[in-house]
């Protein structure tokens, strides 16, 4: 499955890296990326290994504001 998760504004590109990375190395996670001026991160993902929720907490984890 592929999921756009919305942030709130990124600060600085590495924020964006941070984000990537960890979703990256997240369970289940097939490919991600960041996109640093949208504030958007793309995340291609195995349903049966994870869940959009769980997504949303490596985000939220690291201190950032998930708004859609």
């Amino acid at each position: 499955m592929k999921k756009t998760i919305q942030m709130e504004e990124l600060v600085c590109p590495m924020c964006a890296q941070k984000i990537e990375t960890a979703l990256q190395k997240a369970p289940g996670v097939l490919g991600a990326s960041v996109l640093y001026n949208a504030s958007k991160a793309k995340v291609e993902f195995d349903e049966t290994k994870t869940s959009v929720d769980e997504l949303v907490k490596v985000i939220t984890g690291l201190g950032y504001v998930v708004i859609g």
